[in-house]
């Protein structure tokens, strides 16, 4: 028989994705601490970059000889741009900061240490990055709005859009930092990898104009898939919902990778 004991103990174990919930909890509660400057630095940020680039150098091109289907630079290259800063943020919060929890700062060792397997430890930490990545995307689109820039109420999903593009990115990138154990890697991946698609995302100009060997790669990388389909969503171009599908299934395979890997390598790394 089942004693009073035991069926307590059994009424205190936590649901399965409980541990998960509380650690997503802990994390909303650090962040409210920088929330405010988050706001900040994500609103001009983009406002900088989109009177300088947009407006300063858009008023040099003209959209229509250059091929690029809009009314002017500053239409093309907005959308684009909250997709590639996506794989920025999730770059970043991917490599030193995620070390330093994973290993300098043993902040990961202790919560593996917790009902919170380290599956669900991952996982939770993708979802964070993507969130962050969210936060700064809805924001984007706010400064976007201002210029006005989207064309259509659609543009109310491109932050989700930026959310996989940066979840893509985080998971990747956190699994390797989960596999190796120097940071020697990390800024060859920001330079030889990150910078490189930033440039070739297709942010800036429509990737047709490459070389049909950089374009082919172009299309193989998560950013432009993510690119697409933020400009598609904000100015509705070339984007219809059988490519949306495609570029959504395209995401979403590159985040299950980098859930599978990066579980794998944190477990081994925790030891647990």
């Amino acid at each position: 028989m089942t004693t009073a004991t035991e069926r307590s103990i059994t009424l205190e174990r936590p649901r399965p994705l409980g541990p998960l919930i509380h650690f997503l909890e802990h994390q909303f509660l650090r962040f409210r601490t920088t929330f405010r400057g988050t706001v900040v630095s994500g609103t001009v940020g983009p406002l900088l970059y989109l009177l300088g680039i947009g407006v300063g150098l858009g008023s040099q091109i003209d959209a229509q000889d250059s091929g690029l289907g809009t009314a002017d630079y500053l239409q093309f290259v907005g959308p684009g741009l909250m997709a590639a800063a996506a794989m920025q943020t999730a770059a970043s919060e991917s490599l030193w900061q995620t070390a330093g929890l994973l290993r300098w700062e043993g902040t990961y060792v202790s919560v593996s240490n917790t009902p919170l397997s380290t599956g669900q430890l991952f996982f939770g930490h993708v979802l964070w990055i993507g969130f962050r990545v969210f936060v700064g995307s809805a924001i984007y689109l706010a400064v976007l709005a201002g210029f006005g820039v989207p064309t259509s109420l659609l543009a109310l999903l491109s932050p989700f859009a930026a959310l996989l593009t940066g979840m893509a990115f985080g998971s990747l990138i956190s699994a390797w930092t989960g596999y190796t154990t120097k940071d020697q890697s990390y800024a060859v991946i920001l330079r030889l990898g990150i910078i490189p698609m930033y440039l070739f995302s297709g942010a800036f100009y429509p990737i047709s104009q490459l070389p049909a060997a950089l374009e082919f790669l172009a299309r193989l990388t998560p950013v432009w898939h993510g690119v697409r389909l933020c400009r598609g969503l904000i100015i509705q171009q070339d984007l219809n919902p059988s490519q949306a599908l495609v570029h959504l299934a395209v995401l979403a395979a590159y985040i299950c990778l980098g859930l599978f890997l990066g579980s794998r390598f944190f477990r081994k790394t925790l030891g647990s």
